[in-house]
């Protein structure tokens, strides 16, 4: 069986876009050139990621450039995408990442991922879904370009060029992946992309739980999904094997994860290996795990960002975790206050409705780095705690 190839060029991080133009052309002719992907007139569509306004979250808007230049020059009838996080207005997104500039710039088309034309497509073999409704521009053209940005994240621990892709679907449906099996559900969307070419822009890197970007410097690229995110993977420090979604994604015949099945060309992985180190991911269901029921969180088809925040929120409190009674955390629109407990809290704007039956976390999502209407939850949690205290010390007195 042939190895599935992946293409590492090194690029300068601030390299002008000229030069990036010259990378990205390099590291998709060492996969056999733009002829082994698509033909003159066809139809390309390029889905970067946008999930916040934050520049150095983003696709680099110059390998955006890039890629659609390289395509248009080819002959190709480029399209651009994007359905930007749910908290983030698709038009502020797209003019702050300048998205119709250098669409025109590149002789490229927009197209809203959001409000676009969409279709429930059959996904075969099923899993978590027996169909998706996502973008018709996705479904109609002739070739998808997961145009992935290095990443982590603290549900999935990756967000790469497989994750990437669930901007194609219809917002109603995309708060569905976080109410099931979100792993299997990003391999199912997958099944539905047939003809995709995957390109990682690690220019700069994203640590979700760190905050901070590293000027990484490298383009990477494969017509292999899950060999792409292998590869990223591994330069990132994780264990492709230890991610859900990418080896779901091998097991559903999606592509290879092993690195000895992946034939590697241009930069040698030994290289970047254990250059950068990325922080372990926050999931917030496995850090309540410790408290054996006495914190349970009730998900009400949230989105993404509020639970990477509950993460990173539950993560600064995560060694007195263990020393609440009877807590819940609602998070999702759709979650309701019908339990009874000691301590009920409201994660989120999305249950600001509800808010005079618990404790209200306000944000969109909450974050412990900016100023809100409320506490934030790390400070609610503490004066839960601080609450129970005094009442102990108050009962240790009276007796």
């Amino acid at each position: 069986m042939a190895k599935s190839r992946v293409a590492l060029v090194k690029v300068h991080p601030q390299a002008v876009a000229s030069t990036i133009l010259n990378k990205v052309r390099e590291t998709i002719n060492l996969l056999g050139g733009l002829e082994d992907f698509c033909r003159k007139n066809n139809t390309i569509l390029l889905k970067p990621n946008i999930s916040d306004t934050g520049a150095l979250y983003c696709t680099n808007p110059s390998v955006t450039w890039a890629v659609a230049k390289t395509f248009s020059q080819y002959g190709c009838k480029v399209l651009i995408g994007e359905d930007p996080s749910i908290h983030v207005k698709e038009e502020i997104a797209y003019t702050e990442y300048s998205m119709y500039e250098l669409a025109e710039q590149a002789k490229a088309k927009v197209v809203s991922l959001r409000h676009g034309p969409h279709s429930k497509v059959k996904v075969p073999g099923g899993g978590f879904f027996s169909e998706i409704e996502l973008s018709s521009f996705a479904i109609e053209a002739d070739l998808v370009v997961s145009l992935a940005v290095m990443k982590s994240a603290n549900i999935t621990t990756v967000t790469l060029g497989l994750k990437n892709m669930k901007g194609l679907v219809k917002p109603s449906w995309k708060r569905k992946f976080h109410s099931g099996n979100l792993n299997q559900g990003i391999v199912d969307l997958n099944k539905i992309i047939k003809k995709r070419l995957t390109i990682i822009d690690a220019t700069f890197a994203k640590d979700t739980s760190a905050r901070v970007c590293y000027p990484v410097g490298l383009l990477m690229a494969s017509r292999d999904p899950v060999a792409a995110d292998a590869v990223c993977t591994r330069i990132m420090g994780f264990d492709p094997h230890k991610i859900e979604h990418i080896r779901f994604a091998q097991e559903a015949g999606l592509g290879t994860l092993d690195l000895e099945n992946i034939d590697i060309v241009g930069e040698r992985i030994e290289n970047w290996t254990g250059k950068f180190c990325f922080s372990s991911p926050k999931n917030p269901f496995e850090l309540v795990k410790k408290t054996r029921g006495e914190i349970k969180i009730i998900q009400g088809n949230p989105c993404s960002a509020c639970l990477n925040e509950l993460g990173e929120s539950l993560a600064l409190c995560e060694n007195q975790l263990e020393d609440f009674k009877d807590l819940i955390i609602l998070v999702g629109p759709e979650a309701k206050p019908h339990l009874s407990c000691r301590n009920l809290i409201l994660f989120g704007n999305c249950l600001k409705k509800y808010k005079d039956k618990g404790i209200y976390v306000a944000g969109c999502p909450p974050t412990e780095y900016e100023p809100a209407k409320t506490d934030s939850l790390r400070e609610v949690l503490s004066k839960i705690l601080d609450k129970r205290e005094r009442n102990r010390i108050n009962l240790a007195k009276d007796s």
